[in-house]
C-alpha cells in the first residue's frame, strides 16, 4: 500500500489550490465584520467552542497562507486573539467544554481536532519562516501567531486527561475522539494516549458488509468517520484504517444525484430527512484518488470540487500541511459543463445503470436522467420513533433531469399506526417487493384468575399506547391490514403496484415534489397541496417532465391527508415532508398502480391546469 508520503512529491494543481483560496477567503470576508466590529461583540461572546476554534482555524490559515489576500492583515490580529479568548473562557475545569452536551469528550474533540490542525499549521508555517524555537522580541505577526500557538497548546494540554479518560455517545464519536488523542500524541507522545486509542479500535470499525457504517448516514461519514480514519491512520501509524475509507467511498460512488446531493434517506441520523450536500466527500475522494491512483474516485473529487466547496479555509489548511492534496488528480479528470443547463455533468463512475446497498435495503435505477430510488430499510424498534433510528417512511423516489419527487409515501386510516414501512425487502431483478403487515387489537374481559380486587393493574404498552390494564393478560379481537409494494423500473418509467390485504379502509398515497417547477391535471386543495382525480398529471420543470398517475375520484371518505402516527401527533409532531405535495386517495382493496414517466414536456397529450 502506498503511504502518504507520495503526495509530498505531486504536482500541484493550481487552478484547485487558486479556488480553494479564493473561497477561504470569501468565507473569512463573511465572518470579519461579526469578529471584528463593536456590534459583534456580543455575537462573538456567545460562539459556540467549535465555531470559535473554526474560525480561530480559518483565520490563522488565511493570515499564514502566501497566496490568501489576507495574507500577514493585521485587521486579522484582535479576530484571532478574540476567537482564543472565547475558546479560552468556554473550557471546564476539567478541560472539557459544554454545549448541548455538558462535559462532553466528544463534542470537546471535534473542537481539538481543529486547534491541532492549527497548531500543526503554524509548526509548517514558522518552519518556512525559519523561526526558530523561543519567543520572537518585540511585536509584529510572528509575535501575535507565537502567542496563539502557545494558547492553543495550553488548552490541548488541559483537555489530554479528560480525553483519554472520557466515553461517548454514538458510533462516529469513538473515532472523533480517536482522531483528537492521535494528532495529540503525534504532537505530544504519551503511551497512555495511544493505549487508549488501542482500545477503542480493538471494538472494530463499524462497517458494514457493503461499506456503509452503522449509522449509515453521509453526513456522518463524510463529516466525522471518514475524516477521522485519515488522521488516526496518518499520525498514528495505521495505514490499514485507509482500507475501511476506501469502501466507504466505493459505496457511496453511485448515490450521487445531479445537483451535488447524496442519497441520505436510509440514513439513521438526522440527515435522513434533508437534501444532504455531497461536498465533504470531496477531500477523501481527492486524497484516495492521488495516493491510490484511482481514476473512479478522481472523477468523484473532480465532479465534486466544482460544486461549492464545505470550509474551504479548512480545506486550505489542510492542503498547507500536506501539500500533496491539491495535487493534479490522475489520468487527466476535468470538469465539464452542459452549456445548456450549466449544470456540471455527472461522470459516468458515478451513474451506473443499477445500484444497491443490501445493508439499507436501498436500490438505484438510472437510464440517461432518469433515476428510480427504492428504500426498503427502516428500522423496527420497540421504542418506536428514536434518534439513532430509520424512521423515513419515504419508500420511493423519482428523478427526471431537473424534476425531482423527492418523496413518495403511503398514510392508511388504521389505528393511526403511521404510514408504511417496509417488513421485509425483496430485490427480483427490475422488481423491488416492499412488505408490511400492521395490527391493533380490541381488548376483551380479562380471564377471572388476572382480576384484582382493587382494580390496579400494572402499567404497560400495548404497541400503540400505555395503561394500567394487564393487556398481555387479556383476550383480543385482532385486526391486521398486509400491504405490499412492488416497483417495477424499466428505462425511464417506473410502475408501483400497491397490494392490500385485510381491513377495509381508506389510504392517501403523498407524492412531495420539490419546488420550481409547474403542476398539470391536479385540483387545489389547499396552497401547496393538490389531489390528482383524473388520469394522469404532470410536473415540470423546465423541459423535464414527470408524468404521474392515474388518480381517482374525490370522495369524503377517503381524505387527501397524511398522518405520521401516534408516535409524532400525540406529542404534536411530525415527520411532513416539504415542497409541493401531490395526493391519490381510494380504499384498500385489491390491487392500485402508480406509473410515473420521465418524458420531454413539449411530448404529450396537454393537460388543464390546476
Amino acid at each position: 500500500m502506498r503511504s502518504a508520503q507520495i503526495l509530498q512529491t505531486t504536482q500541484t494543481d493550481q487552478a484547485f489550490l487558486a479556488k480553494i483560496t479564493a473561497d477561504a477567503d470569501r468565507e473569512i470576508a463573511a465572518i470579519l465584520p461579526m469578529l471584528a466590529s463593536r456590534e459583534g461583540t456580543a455575537a462573538r461572546a456567545a460562539m459556540p467552542h467549535r465555531s470559535a476554534m473554526g474560525h480561530l482555524l480559518g483565520l490563522v490559515t488565511v493570515f499564514t497562507s502566501p497566496e490568501s489576500g489576507f495574507h500577514g492583515s493585521p485587521e486579522l490580529a484582535d479576530p484571532m486573539i478574540g476567537c482564543l479568548e472565547r475558546l479560552e473562557q468556554l473550557q471546564g475545569p476539567d478541560g472539557l467544554f459544554g454545549g448541548d452536551n455538558l462535559s462532553s469528550p466528544p463534542d470537546s474533540a471535534f473542537t481539538i481536532n481543529d486547534a491541532c490542525l492549527a497548531v500543526q499549521l503554524l509548526q509548517v508555517h514558522g518552519q518556512a519562516q525559519g523561526r526558530l524555537p523561543g519567543p520572537v522580541p518585540g511585536g509584529g505577526s510572528a509575535a501575535v501567531l507565537q502567542e496563539i500557538e502557545a494558547r492553543l497548546w495550553r488548552i490541548i494540554a488541559k483537555i489530554t486527561p479528560a480525553l483519554v479518560e472520557g466515553g461517548v455517545h454514538t458510533p462516529n464519536h469513538r473515532w472523533e475522539l480517536c482522531a483528537a488523542l492521535a494528532q495529540i500524541h503525534r504532537l505530544d507522545p504519551r503511551p497512555e494516549i495511544d493505549l487508549r486509542i488501542d482500545e477503542w479500535l480493538a471494538e472494530g470499525i463499524d462497517q458494514l458488509p457493503d461499506g456503509m457504517y452503522s449509522e449509515r448516514s453521509p453526513l456522518y461519514a463524510s463529516a466525522v468517520t471518514n475524516p477521522s480514519l485519515l488522521i488516526i491512520a496518518d499520525a498514528s501509524g495505521r495505514p490499514e484504517l485507509l482500507d475501511h475509507l476506501r469502501k466507504n467511498l466505493e459505496a457511496f460512488l453511485p448515490w450521487f444525484n445531479p445537483d451535488g446531493t447524496v442519497e441520505s434517506v436510509f440514513s439513521r441520523r438526522q440527515d435522513q430527512w434533508l437534501d444532504f450536500g455531497g461536498a465533504g466527500f470531496l477531500l477523501p475522494y481527492r486524497r484516495m484518488a492521488l495516493q491510490d491512483g484511482r481514476s473512479d474516485f478522481a472523477a468523484a473529487a473532480s465532479w465534486l470540487g466544482g460544486f461549492p466547496l464545505l470550509e474551504p479555509a479548512k480545506l486550505l489548511a489542510q492542503t498547507r500541511i500536506l501539500p500533496g492534496l491539491a495535487g493534479v488528480l490522475p489520468h487527466g479528470q476535468e470538469e465539464v459543463q452542459q452549456e445548456e443547463q450549466q449544470q456540471l455533468r455527472m461522470p459516468a463512475e458515478l451513474r451506473p445503470e443499477r445500484a444497491t446497498l443490501e445493508s439499507c435495503r436501498t436500490y438505484r435505477f438510472r437510464q440517461g436522467e432518469t433515476a428510480v430510488t427504492v428504500f426498503g430499510g427502516g428500522d423496527h424498534s420497540p421504542s418506536g420513533v428514536a434518534s439513532g433510528l430509520s424512521n423515513n417512511p419515504t419508500f420511493l423516489r423519482y428523478r427526471h433531469g431537473n424534476s425531482v419527487l423527492s418523496d413518495v409515501r403511503l398514510a392508511r386510516n388504521f389505528f393511526s399506526l403511521g404510514p408504511f414501512r417496509s417488513m421485509e425487502t425483496l430485490a427480483e431483478g427490475e422488481h423491488i417487493r416492499l412488505r408490511e403487515l400492521v395490527e391493533a387489537s380490541f381488548y376483551l374481559p380479562l380471564p377471572a384468575e388476572r382480576r384484582r380486587a382493587d382494580g390496579i393493574y400494572e402499567q404497560s404498552h400495548e404497541g400503540r399506547f400505555s395503561a394500567a390494564m394487564d393487556f398481555a393478560g387479556r383476550p383480543t379481537v385482532q385486526h391486521r391490514l398486509g400491504t405490499e409494494v412492488t416497483v417495477a423500473a424499466k428505462g425511464h418509467q417506473a410502475d408501483v403496484d400497491i397490494t392490500f390485504d385485510g381491513a377495509d379502509t381508506s389510504f392517501a398515497l403523498e407524492l412531495t415534489f420539490r419546488p420550481g417547477g409547474v403542476l398539470k391535471g391536479v385540483e387545489e386543495v389547499s396552497e401547496g397541496v393538490y389531489q390528482l382525480v383524473g388520469s394522469m398529471g404532470r410536473y415540470s420543470v423546465g423541459s423535464d417532465t414527470i408524468e404521474f398517475g392515474p388518480g381517482s375520484a374525490a370522495d369524503p371518505d377517503t381524505p387527501p391527508v397524511y398522518n405520521p402516527g401516534e408516535n409524532y401527533t400525540y406529542l404534536r409532531g411530525t415527520n411532513a415532508t416539504e415542497g409541493i405535495k401531490v395526493y391519490i386517495t381510494g380504499r384498500t382493496r385489491g390491487t392500485r398502480r402508480l406509473t410515473l414517466r420521465g418524458t420531454d414536456a413539449t411530448a404529450g397529450a396537454a393537460a388543464t391546469a390546476p
